[in-house]
Protein backbone atom coordinates (compact mmCIF):
# COMPACT_ATOMS: atom_id res chain seq x y z
CA UNK A 1 0.00 0.00 0.00
CA UNK A 2 1.69 3.66 -0.98
CA UNK A 3 1.35 6.24 1.63
CA UNK A 4 -1.32 8.37 -0.19
CA UNK A 5 -3.47 5.28 -0.28
CA UNK A 6 -3.15 4.81 3.46
CA UNK A 7 -4.03 8.31 3.67
CA UNK A 8 -6.84 8.18 1.90
CA UNK A 9 -8.00 4.84 3.57
CA UNK A 10 -7.61 6.96 6.92
CA UNK A 11 -9.79 9.71 6.02
CA UNK A 12 -11.95 7.11 4.83
CA UNK A 13 -12.06 5.68 8.51
CA UNK A 14 -12.35 9.12 10.49
CA UNK A 15 -15.09 10.02 8.18
CA UNK A 16 -16.99 7.15 8.96
CA UNK A 17 -16.34 7.73 12.88
CA UNK A 18 -17.80 11.10 12.88
CA UNK A 19 -20.75 10.43 10.89
CA UNK A 20 -21.90 7.58 13.46
CA UNK A 21 -21.34 9.96 16.24
CA UNK A 22 -23.61 12.67 14.14
CA UNK A 23 -25.92 10.20 13.46
CA UNK A 24 -26.34 8.80 17.24
CA UNK A 25 -28.70 11.19 19.23
CA UNK A 26 -27.85 13.01 22.70
CA UNK A 27 -29.57 11.32 25.27
CA UNK A 28 -30.54 14.10 28.21
CA UNK A 29 -31.39 12.11 31.35
CA UNK A 30 -35.33 12.66 32.03
CA UNK A 31 -35.87 14.46 35.41
CA UNK A 32 -32.57 15.42 35.79
CA UNK A 33 -32.52 18.08 38.44
CA UNK A 34 -32.61 21.49 37.33
CA UNK A 35 -32.23 25.00 39.22
CA UNK A 36 -34.98 25.86 41.35
CA UNK A 37 -36.08 28.89 43.53
CA UNK A 38 -34.68 28.76 46.58
CA UNK A 39 -38.30 30.56 47.87
CA UNK A 40 -39.98 27.47 46.27
CA UNK A 41 -42.41 26.08 48.60
CA UNK A 42 -42.49 22.16 48.40
CA UNK A 43 -45.72 20.76 47.85
CA UNK A 44 -46.96 16.78 47.78
CA UNK A 45 -46.35 14.99 44.64
CA UNK A 46 -43.01 16.89 43.76
CA UNK A 47 -40.16 14.66 43.00
CA UNK A 48 -37.13 16.32 44.67
CA UNK A 49 -33.37 15.66 44.17
CA UNK A 50 -31.25 15.48 47.46
CA UNK A 51 -27.39 15.30 47.57
CA UNK A 52 -25.11 15.78 50.39
CA UNK A 53 -21.59 17.04 49.30
CA UNK A 54 -19.17 14.11 50.13
CA UNK A 55 -21.80 11.65 51.22
CA UNK A 56 -22.82 10.40 47.24
CA UNK A 57 -24.36 7.09 49.34
CA UNK A 58 -26.82 9.21 50.57
CA UNK A 59 -28.07 10.84 47.44
CA UNK A 60 -31.79 10.50 47.12
CA UNK A 61 -34.84 10.69 44.28
CA UNK A 62 -38.09 10.89 45.55
CA UNK A 63 -41.59 12.05 45.41
CA UNK A 64 -43.11 13.51 48.83
CA UNK A 65 -45.40 12.08 50.03
CA UNK A 66 -49.15 12.96 50.47
CA UNK A 67 -48.46 13.42 54.16
CA UNK A 68 -45.32 15.73 53.59
CA UNK A 69 -42.79 13.79 54.19
CA UNK A 70 -39.78 12.00 52.35
CA UNK A 71 -37.42 8.75 54.10
CA UNK A 72 -33.76 9.50 53.91
CA UNK A 73 -30.55 6.93 54.92
CA UNK A 74 -30.00 6.92 58.68
CA UNK A 75 -32.35 9.85 59.68
CA UNK A 76 -35.52 8.56 58.66
CA UNK A 77 -39.05 10.42 58.07
CA UNK A 78 -38.28 14.23 57.60
CA UNK A 79 -41.52 16.59 56.43
CA UNK A 80 -40.55 18.87 53.55
CA UNK A 81 -43.80 19.95 52.57
CA UNK A 82 -45.07 23.54 52.89
CA UNK A 83 -41.22 24.47 53.60
CA UNK A 84 -39.27 26.60 50.80
CA UNK A 85 -36.19 24.72 49.11
CA UNK A 86 -33.91 26.81 51.27
CA UNK A 87 -35.94 25.64 54.61
CA UNK A 88 -35.57 21.79 53.29
CA UNK A 89 -32.26 22.03 53.11
CA UNK A 90 -31.58 23.25 56.44
CA UNK A 91 -33.92 20.78 58.24
CA UNK A 92 -32.02 18.52 56.54
CA UNK A 93 -28.84 19.24 57.48
CA UNK A 94 -30.09 20.16 61.22
CA UNK A 95 -31.39 16.87 61.83
CA UNK A 96 -27.81 14.94 60.12
CA UNK A 97 -26.27 17.08 62.50
CA UNK A 98 -28.78 16.89 65.68
CA UNK A 99 -28.71 13.10 65.85
CA UNK A 100 -24.49 13.40 65.02
CA UNK A 101 -24.49 11.28 61.65
CA UNK A 102 -23.05 13.96 60.06
CA UNK A 103 -20.58 16.79 61.19
CA UNK A 104 -21.52 19.45 58.81
CA UNK A 105 -23.46 18.36 56.02
CA UNK A 106 -24.14 20.61 52.47
CA UNK A 107 -27.15 19.79 51.34
CA UNK A 108 -29.06 20.32 48.17
CA UNK A 109 -32.42 19.96 47.10
CA UNK A 110 -33.21 20.45 43.45
CA UNK A 111 -37.10 19.79 41.90
CA UNK A 112 -36.97 17.32 39.13
CA UNK A 113 -40.73 17.17 38.51
CA UNK A 114 -43.47 19.17 39.42
CA UNK A 115 -46.70 17.79 40.95
CA UNK A 116 -49.84 19.60 38.60
CA UNK A 117 -51.14 22.38 40.72
CA UNK A 118 -54.16 24.14 39.73
CA UNK A 119 -57.53 25.75 41.18
CA UNK A 120 -60.94 25.65 40.05
CA UNK A 121 -62.86 28.73 39.34
CA UNK A 122 -66.55 28.34 38.51
CA UNK A 123 -69.59 30.06 38.32
CA UNK A 124 -70.38 33.80 36.30
CA UNK A 125 -66.86 33.62 34.47
CA UNK A 126 -66.50 33.62 30.93
CA UNK A 127 -64.42 30.30 31.02
CA UNK A 128 -65.03 28.52 34.04
CA UNK A 129 -62.58 25.52 35.21
CA UNK A 130 -59.32 24.98 36.45
CA UNK A 131 -55.85 27.36 36.33
CA UNK A 132 -52.90 25.63 36.65
CA UNK A 133 -49.70 27.59 38.40
CA UNK A 134 -46.81 28.12 36.92
CA UNK A 135 -43.66 26.23 37.72
CA UNK A 136 -41.76 27.54 40.52
CA UNK A 137 -45.33 30.01 41.46
CA UNK A 138 -46.58 29.27 45.11
CA UNK A 139 -49.19 31.96 44.83
CA UNK A 140 -51.27 34.14 42.03
CA UNK A 141 -53.34 36.95 42.90
CA UNK A 142 -57.04 36.80 42.41
CA UNK A 143 -57.57 39.25 40.28
CA UNK A 144 -54.73 37.53 37.78
CA UNK A 145 -56.92 34.25 38.34
CA UNK A 146 -60.11 36.20 37.09
CA UNK A 147 -58.51 37.44 34.01
CA UNK A 148 -57.10 33.98 32.77
CA UNK A 149 -60.34 32.96 32.98
CA UNK A 150 -61.98 35.49 30.73
CA UNK A 151 -63.57 37.56 33.09
CA UNK A 152 -66.18 38.14 34.71
CA UNK A 153 -69.95 38.59 32.55
CA UNK A 154 -72.49 40.91 33.11
CA UNK A 155 -74.30 39.17 35.44
CA UNK A 156 -71.31 38.57 37.77
CA UNK A 157 -71.44 39.64 41.09
CA UNK A 158 -67.79 40.76 41.74
CA UNK A 159 -68.37 42.11 45.03
CA UNK A 160 -69.05 38.81 47.22
CA UNK A 161 -66.87 36.61 45.72
CA UNK A 162 -65.97 33.11 47.35
CA UNK A 163 -62.54 31.53 48.22
CA UNK A 164 -62.48 28.13 50.03
CA UNK A 165 -59.00 27.38 50.98
CA UNK A 166 -58.05 24.31 52.68
CA UNK A 167 -54.86 24.05 55.27
CA UNK A 168 -52.57 21.77 55.88
CA UNK A 169 -54.59 20.17 58.34
CA UNK A 170 -57.65 19.58 56.10
CA UNK A 171 -59.43 22.51 57.90
CA UNK A 172 -61.60 23.99 55.00
CA UNK A 173 -61.85 28.40 55.42
CA UNK A 174 -64.54 30.21 53.44
CA UNK A 175 -63.61 33.73 52.94
CA UNK A 176 -65.55 36.57 50.55
CA UNK A 177 -63.84 39.26 48.79
CA UNK A 178 -65.23 42.23 46.82
CA UNK A 179 -63.53 42.34 43.69
CA UNK A 180 -65.51 45.43 42.40
CA UNK A 181 -63.50 46.78 45.42
CA UNK A 182 -60.65 46.02 43.78
CA UNK A 183 -61.36 47.74 40.90
CA UNK A 184 -63.21 50.61 41.47
CA UNK A 185 -61.56 51.66 44.98
CA UNK A 186 -64.49 51.46 47.12
CA UNK A 187 -64.56 49.80 50.17
CA UNK A 188 -67.85 48.35 51.26
CA UNK A 189 -67.91 47.03 54.83
CA UNK A 190 -68.30 43.65 55.55
CA UNK A 191 -65.89 42.74 52.30
CA UNK A 192 -62.13 41.51 52.30
CA UNK A 193 -59.99 43.61 49.93
CA UNK A 194 -59.00 41.55 47.11
CA UNK A 195 -55.26 41.22 47.86
CA UNK A 196 -55.57 37.72 49.66
CA UNK A 197 -53.30 35.16 47.60
CA UNK A 198 -54.68 32.46 45.71
CA UNK A 199 -53.37 28.93 46.67
CA UNK A 200 -52.99 25.79 44.57
CA UNK A 201 -56.29 23.85 45.81
CA UNK A 202 -58.01 26.40 46.09
CA UNK A 203 -61.94 26.58 44.94
CA UNK A 204 -63.16 30.45 43.29
CA UNK A 205 -66.64 31.12 43.26
CA UNK A 206 -68.09 33.46 41.63
CA UNK A 207 -72.07 34.03 41.82
CA UNK A 208 -74.53 35.93 39.61
CA UNK A 209 -76.61 38.98 40.60
CA UNK A 210 -80.18 38.96 41.04
CA UNK A 211 -82.18 41.67 39.48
Amino acid sequence: MTRSSGFLTACCLVASVLRAVAAEPISVPVGAPVATDPSYHLSSGDTIAISIYGETDLSTTQTIARSGEVRLALIGEIIVMGKSVREAETAIENTYKQRQFLRSPVVTLAVTSYFPREISVLGAVRTPGTVVFPRDVTSLDIVEVITRVGGFLPVSKSDAVTITHRDATGKETVTTVDLENTITGRYRAGRERADRPIYPGDRIWVPERLF
